[in-house]
């Protein structure tokens, strides 16, 4: 039970502590980018230690770390944010992860139009 007690408490630590970074990012100066960048990347790395892989992703889109946010929405299985990220800024993408991306989009996107669910409005 003690090992249950210390990740839920290592898993609200790294919630607060990216809570944190977003609010830092918010409150910084207009003048520091590199600062205000750097905030939301250390908030989606607590996301993503934490397994919230959609907040992951969010932070590190605007961190402007377009690769990382791109693999983390796939990992977690956002697959609109990822093409969002594809479509919005695929020129910044590395060009296999952009085309390894955009098949797993296709592939996922056909699947769901043959389950006969609405398909995505990027496809």
């Amino acid at each position: 039970m003690t090992s249950t007690t210390t990740s839920a408490a290592r898993n609200r630590a790294f919630i607060t502590a990216a809570g944190a970074f977003v609010a830092c990012a918010r409150d910084s100066p207009s003048k520091q980018v590199k600062e205000r960048l750097a905030y939301y990347r250390a908030a989606g790395e607590c996301y993503f230690e934490v397994r919230d892989l959609k907040r992951a992703g969010d932070n590190y889109r605007m961190a402007k770390q377009y690769d990382t946010a791109a693999r983390t929405y796939r990992e977690g299985g956002c697959f609109d944010e990822m093409v969002e990220v594809i479509t919005q800024h695929g020129d910044a993408l590395d060009d296999d992860l952009l085309e390894r991306l955009t098949s797993v989009a296709q592939m996922y996107y056909f699947k769901v139009y043959f389950n006969g669910q609405l398909v995505s409005k990027y496809f």
